[in-house]
């Protein structure tokens, strides 16, 4: 070989090099873009979903909430379409006390008995510890709930929906007993808006 073919080939070979390096340069900024991408876009639909829609949830394990959640989302899509409300459901009354406590889901179906025990963090909450919940509405043995981030102006048109509702959902207006936990003040200000007519 001579000495300029010997040349060529090492400045070949090193052409080479330099194309493969910046191939796998490129390669590797497109796999952590791609990462980046999958990784967050996702969330973030589903923050800018959960912001546009009413979730309301119930668990699978109780079919008279589920059955409650259901009638109550209807009755809001003619009632107050404009919460965009949707029924989810959650295994049981252990996950749903753990999407209310960190903020994942804001409104929910549950009986009165566990709506007590999830407000102190009792029982089979004790893991998740007390939820801050707030009665939107009695519905039988059951109530509607949210938590007490829960926008007051929110809380205002679903009390004054579900009130609306209450004859088509074949439930009485008040709790059968005595519970620890407060109403939403928007729940309130509905209620005194009603006193003052």
């Amino acid at each position: 070989m001579t000495p300029h073919e010997e040349f060529g080939a090492e400045a070949q070979f090193c052409l080479t090099a330099e194309v493969s390096r910046r191939e796998l340069v490129q390669s590797a900024a497109a796999v952590i873009a791609a990462t980046i991408v999958a990784g967050h876009t996702p969330y973030g639909q589903w923050t800018i979903y959960r912001q546009r829609n009413l979730f309301i949830v119930a668990s699978r394990a109780d079919s008279q909430a589920l059955n409650l959640a259901k009638a109550v989302v209807e009755g809001l899509t003619v009632e107050l379409p404009e919460s965009h409300a949707r029924l989810t459901r959650a295994s049981d009354e252990m996950r749903i006390a753990s999407l209310l406590a960190t903020a994942q889901l804001d409104v929910a179906v549950i009986s009165q008995e566990i709506a007590a025990e999830m407000f102190v963090g009792s029982g089979v909450f004790k893991a998740v510890g007390p939820v801050p919940l707030r009665i939107l509405a009695e519905l039988d043995s059951h109530l509607l709930v949210t938590v007490d981030h829960f926008k007051s102006s929110h809380a205002f048109l679903l009390a004054a929906a579900v009130e609306h509702l209450r004859p088509k959902l074949t439930i009485s207006s008040k709790a059968s007993k005595s519970l620890p936990i407060p109403y939403h003040v928007g729940v309130l200000s509905y209620r005194n808006r009603i006193r003052s007519q």
